[in-house]
Formats: C-alpha cells, sequence, structure tokens
C-alpha cells in the first residue's frame, strides 16, 4: 500500500479554498507583499523554507501527523545566530497566567529541534534546507515499535499551497518484521495569531487541559485553558446569534452514502446544547462526493474519517475504538483542527445492542441488523465522538442519579434520556422492560441535558468590558448547578471504580441492585434469542460470540454492584461548598449488594453458565469465558486501591470493622460447602483455589521502596494482617473437616486447597 507524507504550512491570507501550483522557487525579495509568512519549495530532492524577516521569532505550531492520522504538535520559533537558522522549542506562556513546560520537564526553557545552514539572504528573509530534519528521529516524536528507517525510501515528494497552507507531501520508508513500508507522516508549519480568550480548567467540568496531560490529578484544579473551538457571535448584543465562523465538519467521501445522514444527525445532536450557550446553528457538517489528498489533510479541514468498516480481509481483526485527534493551540487551548475517526465495526455495534436490547426491539432479532437500526447505532457513536471533538472529555457524567423507576418511562426518557449525557459509557437502555412498550428510539443512548450543561459552561460568551471577577463569578454561578442537579456532576475515574458513579457499560441509575435485575431479565431473553439468530447458519461462531458478549455484559452488571460495596457517592466541590466530596454508601446497601453479588459470582444463573445450545459447538471446558470473568470479579474485590478504601472507610464513626467483616462474609460464602454435604461444582473449585492464590501473592508482594508510586499496587501491612488471619482460619477449617470425613466429597480438591496452605503458612 502507498502512503504520503506533507507538511502544510499556514499563511496570512484568508483560506480561500483555491488549490495553486507551487513548483518553482518563489523567491526572496522580489517584492510581493502577500507573500506567505513561510514558504516552502524544492529544489531536485531537497526541501527549502523560506522565512521572511518579519517571522524570526514569532510563533508557529508544527505538527506531525504519524501512522493512524495521530497528531502531535510543538510550539516553535526560528532563530537567527550568524549564518545559522535554528528551529526552538521555547516553553509556552498560557494566556490563563502560567508556562507550560517544554516536554513537561519545568527545567526546561527551550529545546533546540534543528539547526540549518542559511544558503541565501537578502534584505527581506532567509532561505534554508531542513530536509535531514524531516526525517530525523531526534525532533522527539513518536517511533512505533522502534522500526529501523529504511533510507532509500525516504524522499520528499512535492509542495502545493492550498489557501493558507503550504503542504509538502514526504514519504518515509521503515522496516517492519520482513516487510518494507511506506509510513505516512505529515508536518505542518501553522502561524499562529493572535490567541483566543481561554476558559479557565476547572477540575469539577468535563474538559480536556490545553496540552491534554493523560496524567493529570482529577481532583487538583491545575492552571490552565481547556480545550475548546473558537466560537464568537456573530450578532454581540443578542441572546442568540449565529457564529462569526461555525464550528465545521466535513464528511469523508469514503463514507458510504447510505450512512452519511446518520453521520451528520450525530454531528447535530448537539446544535440544541450549543443553543443554551447562545448560539444558533453553530456547527455545519459539510458533504462532498471528492476531495482531493492535499485538501483531505489540511489543517483548513476538520474531517470525519471512515477507518475500517467494509475492508475484509481474511484473518483480519474487526476494526473497533473510534476516537478523535486534535490538533491545540496551548496558549488558549483553541482546539485548531479536530478529526473524528470512525473505526468501531458493524459487528462491534450490532452486538453491543443486541445483548442489552434484543428483548426490547423486534429489529435487534434479525442479525445482522437493517440499515435503519444499525444506522441509528452508528448515529449514537457520532454523537459521543463530535463530543470530543468539542473539547468534552469521557467518563462519568451524573450517574447513579436517574430514577431506576424511570426507565421505562417513555415521557421521562423522551426529555431526558436514560443517562444524562452521551459522553458516559451507559450504552442503551437495558432496563426498559417489554411490558412497557418503550418506542425503539428511546432505548438508544444520544445527548442528554448534561451535554447542553457542559457546552453553556464552555462555550457561553460574555461581554468583552466584564470585568474578569464577574465573568469567574458567572462560571462558577454555572457550576453550582450541580448543588441542585446531581446528573450534573463529573467523576474522573482513572480505572478506579469508587463507587456506583465512576463504573462503565451499564445503565447507571439510582438503584444499582434494582437495576441489575432488571437487566439480567433482558439478558437472560437475549441469550435465548441465541439459536434463533444463528439459524440457517453453516457455523456457531456468532452464537458463541454473542454469548461471550452477554458473559462480558453479566461481568459489567456485576461491578457495578460491587461498586456500591466499600463505594463512596462523589461529589467534586470547591472548598466553601458545605458536604463532604466523598460520602460512603450507607452501610445497609453495602449489605444487600454483598448478598447480591455473592449469590451471583459463586453460582451464576443457568441460562448464562449452562444454555443448551453449547453444546452442539463445544467439545473442551476451555477456554471456560465465565469463569475468567468470575476470577476476574474476585480479583478486582481483593485489589490493593479498593482495599485501601475499605481500610480507611472503617476510620469513619459507624463503619468500624467493614473490612474484617467483608472478609469473613465473603470466605464464609465462597467455602460454605466445608459447613455442607454437597459436592463443589468445577467452576466453583477454581474460584476457590483462585482466592487462596489470590491473597497469598498480594500476602508476600512487597513495594519495591518506600516511595508511594511503587506502594500504589500493594497492598498495607494491616490489610495483609487481615488476610493471613483469614487463610489460617481457612486451613484450620480444611485441617477439622479432612480430619474428621474419611469419605469426604471432593476430597482431592480439598487437599489442594489445604497444600496450598500449608506452602504458605507451614504444616
Amino acid at each position: 500500500m502507498k502512503y504520503f507524507f506533507w507538511i502544510w504550512v499556514m499563511c496570512t491570507l484568508p483560506y480561500c479554498g483555491v488549490c495553486q501550483s507551487n513548483d518553482g522557487r518563489s523567491g526572496i525579495g522580489k517584492g510581493d507583499t502577500t507573500a506567505p509568512f513561510l514558504n516552502a519549495d524544492m529544489e531536485e530532492d531537497r526541501l527549502y523554507i523560506e522565512l521572511p524577516e518579519s517571522s524570526l521569532g514569532k510563533p508557529i505550531l508544527l505538527t506531525r501527523i504519524g501512522r493512524l492520522t495521530r497528531y502531535e504538535t510543538k510550539q516553535v520559533v526560528f532563530r537567527k545566530s550568524g549564518g545559522l537558522m535554528y528551529l526552538e522549542e521555547p516553553r509556552i506562556w498560557s494566556e490563563t497566567g502560567i508556562w507550560l513546560p517544554v516536554q513537561d520537564d519545568p527545567k526546561l526553557e527551550r529545546n533546540v529541534l534543528g539547526v540549518f545552514p542559511i544558503v541565501e539572504a537578502d534584505v527581506n528573509g532567509y532561505r534554508f534546507d531542513i530536509t535531514d530534519m524531516l526525517f530525523d528521529r531526534s525532533l522527539g516524536w513518536e517511533v512505533l515499535n522502534d522500526e529501523p528507517p529504511v533510507p532509500s525510501l525516504a524522499k520528499v515528494i512535492g509542495t502545493k499551497q492550498l489557501g493558507d497552507e503550504v503542504m509538502v507531501k514526504i514519504q518515509m520508508g521503515r522496516q517492519m518484521d520482513r516487510a518494507k513500508i511506506l509510513q505516512p507522516v505529515h508536518y505542518s508549519f501553522m502561524k499562529l495569531t493572535k490567541p483566543m480568550e481561554p476558559r479557565r480548567f476547572d477540575y469539577r467540568m468535563s474538559y480536556w487541559i490545553e496540552s491534554r496531560s493523560p496524567g493529570r490529578n482529577h481532583t487538583k484544579d491545575e492552571v490552565g485553558s481547556i480545550a475548546r473551538r473558537r466560537l464568537e457571535k456573530k450578532y454581540k448584543d443578542r441572546k442568540m446569534s449565529v457564529p462569526i465562523r461555525p464550528i465545521t465538519l466535513t464528511l469523508s467521501p469514503d463514507i458510504p452514502k447510505k450512512w452519511r445522514p446518520y453521520v451528520k444527525a450525530g454531528i447535530e445532536e448537539w446544535l440544541p446544547a450549543f443553543e443554551s450557550a447562545g448560539f444558533k446553528d453553530a456547527i455545519v457538517v459539510k458533504e462532498v462526493d471528492s476531495l482531493d489528498s492535499w485538501s483531505k489533510y489540511s489543517l483548513g479541514n476538520s474531517m470525519v474519517r471512515w477507518m475500517g468498516n467494509g475492508n475484509i480481509r481474511r484473518f483480519g481483526e474487526k476494526p473497533s475504538g473510534s476516537t478523535v485527534n486534535y490538533v491545540v493551540d496551548q496558549r488558549s487551548g483553541e482546539i485548531i483542527k479536530s478529526d473524528v475517526l470512525l473505526r468501531t465495526s458493524y459487528e462491534h455495534l450490532m452486538d453491543e445492542y443486541f445483548v442489552r436490547c434484543a428483548a426490547l426491539d423486534e429489529r435487534a432479532r434479525s442479525y445482522p441488523f437493517t440499515d435503519e437500526l444499525l444506522g441509528e447505532l452508528l448515529q449514537s457513536l457520532v454523537a459521543h465522538e463530535t463530543g470530543h471533538s468539542l473539547g468534552i472529555t469521557d467518563n462519568n457524567f451524573g450517574e447513579y442519579r436517574y430514577p431506576v423507576e424511570r426507565m421505562g418511562d417513555a415521557n421521562w426518557l423522551e426529555s431526558m434520556g436514560h443517562t444524562p449525557s452521551i459522553m458516559n459509557y451507559a450504552r442503551h437502555n437495558n432496563l426498559a422492560q417489554p411490558e412497557d412498550r418503550v418506542p425503539p428510539s428511546l432505548l438508544i443512548q444520544k445527548t442528554g441535558p448534561t451535554d447542553a450543561y457542559y457546552i453553556r459552561w464552555a462555550y457561553q460568551e460574555f461581554a468583552a468590558d466584564m470585568p474578569s471577577e464577574e465573568r469567574a463569578d458567572s462560571l462558577e454561578a454555572i457550576i453550582r448547578l450541580q448543588d441542585t442537579v446531581p446528573w450534573y456532576r463529573f467523576t474522573y475515574n482513572r480505572w478506579d471504580y469508587m463507587g456506583p458513579v465512576s463504573t462503565d457499560e451499564v445503565v447507571e441509575s439510582d438503584n444499582p441492585i434494582q437495576g441489575a435485575r432488571l437487566a439480567l431479565r433482558n439478558l437472560e431473553q437475549a441469550i435465548a434469542l441465541l439459536p434463533m439468530i444463528n439459524r440457517g447458519k453453516k457455523d456457531n461462531v456468532l452464537m458463541e460470540r454473542l454469548h461471550r458478549k452477554g458473559i462480558k455484559l453479566w461481568y459489567h452488571i456485576m461491578k457495578n454492584v460491587n461498586s456500591l460495596i466499600g463505594g463512596y457517592e462523589i461529589f467534586y466541590k470547591a472548598m466553601d461548598q458545605p458536604g463532604k466530596m466523598y460520602e460512603p454508601i450507607p452501610l445497609a446497601i453495602q449489605q444487600e449488594a454483598m448478598e447480591f453479588l455473592l449469590d451471583q459470582i459463586f453460582d451464576p444463573p443457568a441460562w448464562l453458565a449452562h444454555p443448551s445450545f453449547l453444546t452442539n459447538s463445544k467439545l473442551t471446558v476451555y477456554p471456560d469465558h465465565l469463569l475468567l470473568n468470575q476470577e476476574s470479579l474476585i480479583k478486582e474485590m481483593f485489589g490493593p486501591r479498593f482495599l485501601k478504601r475499605l481500610q480507611y472507610m472503617g476510620t469513619l464513626q459507624g463503619f468500624e470493622g467493614v473490612m474484617k467483616n467483608y472478609f469473613g462474609q465473603f470466605q464464609a460464602e465462597l467455602f460454605t460447602e466445608l459447613n455442607d454435604e454437597v459436592a463443589v461444582g468445577p467452576r466453583k473449585q477454581g474460584l476457590q483455589s483462585t482466592y487462596i492464590d489470590w491473597l497469598i501473592g498480594a500476602i508476600e508482594r512487597e513495594p519495591s521502596d518506600i516511595s508511594n508510586s511503587s506502594r500504589s499496587f500493594v497492598h498495607t501491612d494491616y490489610t495483609k494482617g487481615i488476610m493471613v488471619g483469614q487463610l489460617m482460619e481457612l486451613k484450620n477449617q480444611l485441617g477439622e473437616k479432612l480430619s474428621k470425613d474419611k469419605d469426604l466429597r471432593d476430597k482431592g480438591h480439598w487437599k489442594r486447597c489445604l497444600s496450598k496452605l500449608d506452602r504458605a503458612f507451614g504444616p
């Protein structure tokens, strides 16, 4: 497959959309008053930059797009010293009043990226060769898999001017395994003009900080700008106005025409949200039947790209994981370009909906789905990714707040949806019941009230003469709406399930236990439909895959209930707001959740664990997907971060002894057969063995040093002491049982468990 690489250069001229060739030298000092701030041209196979004197020291955004259209950016300046031109990456001054360090190193003030001899100079500017720098790994760009270069394949292809951009195609060669490939890499030099007015980052609101730093502390109010689009009212005196320049997304021509109306509808789901911020027609969707490669990758175009569906390859994996890529001006957080990359497979969209809603939507009982239903699912996906293109992050938004009894109420669902935000991972509504007769269109996740709330906070415009203190007060007043509207709240979980406000993949109502019961009823009916869905197929691949997806959904339902145990209600607050940021779930609810969970994870329902149709295709117990998910739940229930929370909860009034009670109840239920004359099933034996191994491993694991990072994934000494006590008690029970009952059922299994404990603690 052939790839191309480009440099994009933004000029001072307004974007006109007209392509102009730039195949020869433009020259220096020809008196052209419309000359760009920077130009590029080729001589033979070399790439030269022509830099006017006026562009020295001016901020420029250097962007590279690597494989899979990944964007990487640096703010740079050109500096002249003697006969040399330096390209440097300085630290950035944020409009919020703080220095952003180079490469996250607070000690660095600048980084030299390249040094170029000046080959020509006159009163208007300088000419120098940057070819070698474009192929040099020393720039600090990401290198995938450390693939070695193939210099013989590296070359500059050509240049072209497109409106206010000068683009250069570059081809790079890489050795990947036994193949030589042409790797796509695109560079852009864009002149940075006056930054837009920033909106200060606030940890209580779900926006990327301008650097999109993934490691930020989720409860620290970092100084910086949020990432958002530049949107300004055309009519400043009106409460509702069209923007001077709307947010424009261009649909890639390779999106199949039958899906374009759904893709467009997913983007336009955000229009009402912008009206809450005072903007009419804030988003424009452009459809084009063709687009040359120059325009397709222009920084002037934010694209919706079609990344995988329709490509049929034997042994090829189905594409999954749609996303958004940004180019951001870190001075103000302005999103200059954002591409929506649609690479989630039809199969994933259909499977996800089937296991949740087949009991509620007859259209899902014919596989593959009709274009109408698949289009609606695609629309939901696009709406989610569009939210990212506006600066909103993935995470949890007001979950654990919607009333469970409203999930089957069509009137509520019409106005509020089954989840407050399209940006959370609640997925589709599997809590409504068939007897509720909810219209299928209300089962699919859509933009909700919280999405409008976030857009209002980030994009609402203020009068130019409004004092900064009043603006800050107005924005704070919007945030304080969370005091009375709990589904406006945001939780950043960082993969740590601190309570039902921070779990994923399920509809998180205000009653997770009742929600689990409702969801399991629908899942049971979906599993029962599998033989019918598979009718007429020549193999059982579809049926087995959907059964695995059903098991994974069961796992997430259990995880949601499990989050109640040792869990907290979370409400990020300013220090002058009353109440706690973390409020423990009441013990009575935790106990109810524990009883429900132990009943489920040790003895899952027969319709999930032993469906009759599996005998048509299985000849071995391996792999046992249900057992793997049961074991994963147990490991999570004794993970170090969870038990540290439980240990702290035990220091609070009314929660004393919560950890010891937790261990005791869990172990007693897991090994209940020690007190009964019943056989231990194969899966239960596996869980009992896993529990012993997991606790012994946790006890023996020590941090490598005394640092917090080293201790993060290691249990505390207090927890290890409780673990040792629990296992010693189990060891005594096993020894007593084996000595008293010579004809004990599952004697070999119990002896094996005892031998594990003997090796750990001595006979």
